[in-house]
């Protein structure tokens, strides 16, 4: 590779790279979208990290209305068909539980035959190695009886339950994990597990590339879809180990796969993809989940975006800065202010008991395209009404610019 100098960006010109790789830039592109735009969105995501919270909806559900728009129930049933029933999509462990392509599911042979190893998920081994032949009678049960739920393990006839139901979810969540059982359908958000070769075509266990390779094209992919990023940032996309994914990194710019970058206040060296194209577009004016890519590596936020953001579900009440679940604001390529927000389905009203710009402010413009932005989240919910509390130095001027419209 040619010893020359990085190429150098703004911290502008950085944030607008990510968010137009992340599919965040521009306007929405169908007010009622399709198998073909949940591809495309994938084609920006690679991964959909999949998480239970449900205070206003799903997080992969929040993640792709704020690239697809729709409505909460046309989306649910959008990626139920393509997850459940098309196949397109698979359930794995990839960066934590997530949707991939269903083609992309060979990429992680090599984590399936760590975790066999035990160089992963040491507590879930430790009980594989203790319990082989209660593991080998789960997998057979589910072999001759079809997909089965952890809770119909433990309802058998009573007599017949060979473990409790932690147990139960055990030994499937480590058949899951070793790639044996994958997810063959979901109930009200219950997990049917099924053989994998079930229901998984069979191009998904051909030609699995070597972990080294497997690694390669994942960074290749974690660049492509973070439009500029660390190497911190780079391993953490798909959670590869670190010491080996930082020599798969040095082979790539020696490869000149990914060029180094220098961006503006950055205190290390980025990269981006050869091949990628990077665009300069301004953001749309959208709440994201916490889960979502452009913000669930939460030192890249800081890196790039200069918010500091935790996650305080799991904060007691007391010791909350900003609440229980708060939603970051993307803005002008900034994330410029948060809410704390909760469906009140009862009542029809997405409530929002705080509100808070950050340091460096919210103009009038800003407020108002928040309050449109809560109004489209309220009607997405299906709720009629949205009602702003007392906390913040957001809560009052954004209260005014909702009497407004």
């Amino acid at each position: 590779m040619m010893d020359a100098r990085p190429v150098e960006l703004s911290g502008r010109q950085a944030r607008a790279i990510a968010i137009s790789a992340q599919g965040l830039g521009g306007s929405l592109a169908s007010a009622r979208p399709d198998i073909r735009h949940l591809r495309k969105a994938f084609r920006s995501l690679g991964v959909l990290q999949i998480d239970a919270v449900n205070a206003i909806a799903r997080s992969h559900l929040l993640v792709l209305r704020s690239r697809l728009g729709g409505s909460h129930d046309h989306l649910r049933d959008l990626l139920h068909r393509s997850a459940y029933q098309r196949r397109d999509l698979a359930e794995y462990w990839c960066h934590e539980a997530s949707y991939l392509p269903v083609t992309d599911w060979p990429l992680f042979a090599w984590r399936m035959r760590r975790a066999e190893q035990g160089d992963l998920w040491k507590g879930i081994w430790r009980f594989a190695v203790k319990n082989p032949n209660s593991i080998s009678r789960v997998e057979q049960h589910v072999a001759a009886n079809g997909p089965v739920s952890a809770g119909q393990l433990q309802d058998r006839p009573r007599g017949a339950a060979w473990w409790g139901w932690s147990d139960s979810k055990m030994a499937l969540e480590w058949l899951f994990w070793i790639g044996k059982l994958t997810i063959s359908r979901r109930e009200q958000f219950t997990r049917y597990y099924d053989l994998s070769e079930r229901v998984l075509p069979t191009s998904a266990f051909e030609n699995a590339p070597s972990e080294t390779e497997a690694h390669l094209e994942l960074l290749r992919r974690a660049a492509v879809h973070l439009g500029v990023a660390s190497a911190e940032d780079l391993i953490d996309y798909y959670r590869l180990p670190k010491i080996p994914g930082k020599e798969r990194i040095n082979e790539l710019v020696e490869n000149e796969d990914l060029l180094p970058v220098q961006v503006q206040g950055w205190d290390r060296i980025g990269y981006i993809h050869a091949q990628a194209s990077p665009n300069i577009c301004d953001s749309r004016s959208v709440l994201v989940s916490p889960f979502d890519p452009i913000v669930w590596f939460r030192p890249r936020a800081e890196r790039l975006f200069d918010f500091r953001y935790r996650l305080e579900i799991y904060v007691p009440e007391p010791k909350r800065v900003y609440g229980y679940y708060v939603l970051p604001f993307l803005h002008d390529n900034s994330l410029c202010a948060r809410v704390d927000v909760k469906a009140d389905v009862k009542a029809s009203t997405l409530r929002v008991p705080g509100a808070f710009a950050e340091p460096q402010g919210l103009d009038d413009l800003g407020v108002e395209a928040l309050a449109i932005e809560l109004r489209s989240l309220a009607t997405w919910r299906g709720l009629e009404y949205v009602h702003v509390g007392q906390r913040g130095n957001l809560a009052r001027r954004l209260r005014k610019a909702l009497k407004a419209k």
